[in-house]
């Protein structure tokens, strides 16, 4: 889930256009263009099907009635889940669009540059075939993008660009949302990616009933099961905490629509007990300010700290800009952070 110019903190350069034009005849030995499986921009019959189909992450089977009622616009938390998804569902159907002659041209223009840009980092990158899907986007709100399995699901608003200039806000966003997919496609390299920023991944998790109820699940992260060692800063006690974005209200309110306003985001305590771990806090977590441990591990190259993915797939974008500008957004990081985005490029191509 991306809030493109909001919720992130921007990581675009000014010459980003001149230094990528050419990027195509820069690199080593490739997997040529033509073996890529590529991407295709979705009509809006075909897209009613993928934007409803999650195999690889199981949202569907996952998310509370209280984000759907979120999501709808509609208070439908004592409803039976079943009915309300099936609403939900149909409600993202609605909200498609198609791409009109210029929006297609734009687009794949600009997504054309953001794969060549993933493939600098790695010719061999494993990819799907890509779907891109135009929706709307009344229910995150028009400025958020997400995936969906091998979908990128992309808001209408966002389509309106110069198509004589880069729309750099565009371009680094796609690649983000490659990133998912691709973390979403190679399972060992997303666990060890998330390693490197202090993540180990957990067999089994149960949710607190607290959670259960007001869990908001990030399209681009929907397995919670990653935990990372955080202390806390009154007593020094060690533990494992998982990052949760949760509703800070227990019911829709029909005076707040917009999803982003019930959004807040904590840590919460994981412990093992006969083997599953489980969320100890009974209600809220702890804020990333009570903690000590966290930044030290994941770094500061990003403040997009909801998931492991997110934290990933930013700086899988500032590693892609390297590529194109010949290492020269690097020189902003610390030293710190230009390891990091070393070592993760190492994970990807090794």
């Amino acid at each position: 889930m991306t809030v493109q110019k909001s919720l992130k903190p921007t990581l675009f350069y000014l010459f980003l256009l001149f230094l990528i034009t050419g990027c195509a005849s820069q690199g080593g030995q490739k997997t040529p263009p033509t073996e890529r499986p590529g991407y295709r921009l979705l009509s809006k019959t075909e897209a009613s099907k993928w934007i409803i189909t999650d195999e690889k992450e199981t949202f569907f089977d996952k998310v509370a009635n209280l984000e759907m009622s979120i999501q709808m616009k509609e208070n439908r938390e004592e409803d039976s889940r079943e009915v309300v998804l099936e609403a939900y569902k149909k409600m993202l159907q609605e909200d498609l669009q198609e791409f009109n002659k210029k929006e297609k041209e734009v687009t794949k223009k600009m997504f054309d540059r953001a794969l060549e840009l993933c493939y600098l980092i790695d010719p061999n990158l494993k990819l799907p075939e890509i779907f891109l899907i135009k929706t709307a986007g009344k229910y995150y709100g028009s400025s958020v993008y997400y995936t969906r399995d091998n979908s990128i699901i992309i808001p209408t608003d966002m389509l309106v660009m110069d198509i004589d200039a880069a729309n750099d806000a565009f371009l680094s966003t796609m690649i983000h949302e490659i990133f998912h997919i691709y973390s979403r496609y190679n399972k060992d390299k997303r666990d060890a990616l998330y390693q490197r920023i202090g993540f180990e991944k957990l067999p089994e998790l149960n949710l607190s009933e607290f959670l259960k109820k007001r869990v908001l699940y990030n399209p681009d992260g929907v397995d919670l099961r990653y935990s990372i060692t955080v202390k806390d800063k009154e007593t020094g006690r060690e533990f494992e905490a998982i990052p949760v974005i949760y509703s800070r209200y227990k019911a829709y309110n029909t005076s707040l629509n917009a999803f982003f306003g019930y959004l807040t985001f904590q840590l919460f305590e994981v412990k093992n007990r006969a083997g599953v771990w489980s969320v100890v806090n009974k209600d809220v977590g702890y804020s990333i300010d009570e903690l000590t441990g966290f930044w030290e591990q994941v770094g500061r190259n990003t403040l997009y700290n909801i998931h492991p993915d997110e934290l990933c797939a930013d700086n899988f974008v500032i590693m892609a800009l390297a590529k194109a500008t010949a290492g020269k957004n690097l020189k902003d990081l610390t030293k710190d952070g230009q390891q990091l985005v070393k070592d993760l490029e190492a994970i990807i191509t090794k």
